[in-house]
């Protein structure tokens, strides 16, 4: 009979594809997944510490997982910041967590495409050197760390062999690929790279990029582009200027507006997505408003909306004047209000137009400019293929739905 594990994942992207490599590592050394953690004789938990609930969350599964199996070995890796005394229960931090290379066999540089992956990650880099105030990635994930571009291009090729259309450069902080390689080089050198030897074959979706990252070259590429889609994520955090210097993000909010603009006029149809954080030591009626103020002028299309969490070791967690967890919701209810009728008057501009997508599920296609649109009926074409959609009416609760042409 087949060992047997189980492995659940929180967090970022990049968290998914360690979660993958440890996955294909357990394969290779003989062990069978099952959905049931109670039967399963080893248990991994890859965690997540961005935000302080995360991190609780990650560590209540644990303990529940401990009390259904309390026999099977069990580790803990990724991003956490204290170890918990838990027998059979082995704590690998950070980059540590590979160290089940040298535990369970060998560990494969990339996962394989499994069937269930229909947007394969491409993982570009690794780590970060801002050292915003609020944030505790770079203590576990380390300094900036690029994937050399040959390397990049592997994982791009094994998408294309694996019969998937589109795939998704994900890092922790990819405006910053090329800076430590020898010779210097840019992300959009990359995207060249990618472009010149991926002709007709794949899909790029670009992950996330700083404004300040962003300059006028490289938009002038993307509005040309045959390879990248027309989605970009790209960071805010606040629009309260002195919420953005005392987060020592390295933007104001008018240089992120003028990127934005740029990209808008360039691409029209490209979806605009922005990182909000909401109640941020300090925040005032006032700084809350200017960012709610400077939110409604830009282009974007949706928010992610955050509720500040102080991480231990991070400057912002003493700063004075923490702002209360119920004024906290009320914000971030407002926000994301702005960022759901932003979303319906982004996608109500293609209704009865035609875009290319990702078939997700059988019912379900992602367009280019990330558009989730529900179809009538469900298809038996394999997730993963490449489509065209039309959305046709958008329902009360604001979800979009279309037909296959």
């Amino acid at each position: 009979m087949n060992k047997l594990f189980y492995i659940e994942t929180y967090g970022c992207k990049l968290n998914q594809l360690d979660t993958e490599r440890v996955r294909n590592a357990l394969h290779a050394a003989g062990y069978t997944e099952t959905d049931d953690p109670e039967v399963a004789e080893l248990i991994v938990v890859n965690s997540c510490a961005v935000t302080g609930n995360a991190e609780k969350e990650s560590r209540y599964r644990l303990r529940r997982l401990q009390r259904a199996n309390p026999d099977a070995r069990k580790y803990f890796i990724g991003c956490f910041t204290e170890i918990q005394n838990l027998p059979d229960t082995v704590f690998l931090r950070g980059e540590e967590k590979f160290q089940i290379q040298e535990l369970m066999g060998h560990l494969p540089s990339y996962p394989e495409i499994q069937e269930k992956h229909v947007r394969p990650l491409v993982h570009i880099q690794n780590g970060c050197d801002l050292n915003c105030t609020y944030c505790i990635v770079p203590y576990f994930r380390g300094s900036s760390r690029s994937i050399a571009r040959d390397e990049v291009l592997d994982q791009v090729k094994a998408v294309i062999h694996a019969g998937r259309k589109e795939a998704v450069l994900t890092g922790i902080h990819l405006g910053t690929w090329g800076k430590d390689l020898t010779p210097k080089q840019h992300f959009l050198d990359l995207l060249r790279f990618l472009d010149k030897h991926t002709v007709n074959q794949l899909k790029i979706r670009i992950s996330s990029l700083d404004s300040n990252e962003i300059p006028d070259d490289l938009i002038e590429y993307l509005q040309n582009s045959e390879i990248v889609q027309p989605h970009f994520h790209i960071p805010l955090q606040s629009g309260s200027v002195g919420i953005l210097k005392r987060m020592k993000r390295r933007y104001s909010p008018n240089q992120f507006l003028s990127v934005v603009n740029k990209i808008h006029g360039a691409i029209p149809e490209a979806c605009l997505g922005a990182d909000v954080i909401v109640g941020f030591p300090g925040e005032t009626d006032e700084e809350f408003k200017e960012c709610f103020s400077f939110i409604s002028k830009t282009p974007l299309d949706y928010l992610h909306v955050f509720p500040f969490s102080p991480r231990t070791g991070t400057p912002a967690a003493t700063m004075p004047d923490q702002v209360p967890e119920p004024l906290k919701r009320e914000r971030v209810k407002q926000l994301k209000a702005l960022s759901d009728d932003r979303r319906k008057q982004f996608a109500q501009r293609f209704i009865g137009k035609h875009r290319t997508g990702i078939l997700i599920y059988p019912d379900l296609v992602l367009t280019d400019n990330y558009i989730s649109v529900h179809l009538n009926t469900s298809t038996d074409i394999s997730p993963g293929s490449e489509m065209r959609v039309k959305p046709t009416h958008i329902a009360s609760q604001g979800s979009v739905h279309g037909i296959l042409v």
